[in-house]
């Protein structure tokens, strides 16, 4: 017997609930993605060499978000503090960052479409 989603309860939530459930994180997703990241940031600030480096504090950028960029070369850090994005880095972890996501999200839908065909089965 196939298994509902979402699953049902009777008396609980509902339609309503269901609308939550797919509402909720698109709205979180939405304000974190207008909001501008480091990369924004530098590319806004022209920070994009060892010449026109700029410290992290002067554009208001904090070390937590900046770390994964430091580790992954496409924010460089100078001797001095500075701080520059290496675009051609930035713009090929961009491509991989989609590449993976859709990739999930295909993944994903391919899932959901075979859970609905194994549901309803016409009897003969």
């Amino acid at each position: 017997m196939p298994v509902p989603f979402p699953p049902q309860q009777p008396g609980v939530g509902g339609a309503l609930s269901s609308i939550g459930m797919v509402a909720g994180p698109l709205v979180m997703m939405i304000t974190v993605l207008r909001q501008p990241g480091p990369v924004k940031t530098l590319v806004r600030a022209g920070a994009l060499s060892p010449d026109s480096a700029r410290k992290a504090a002067t554009l208001g950028l904090s070390e937590p978000p900046l770390q994964p960029l430091l580790r992954a070369g496409v924010v460089v850090r100078e001797a001095d503090g500075r701080i520059w994005l290496d675009q051609p880095k930035a713009r090929r972890r961009q491509w991989r960052i989609a590449l993976a996501l859709g990739a999930a999200v295909t993944v994903a839908v391919l899932v959901v479409a075979f859970a609905l065909s194994m549901g309803h089965r016409p009897s003969a």
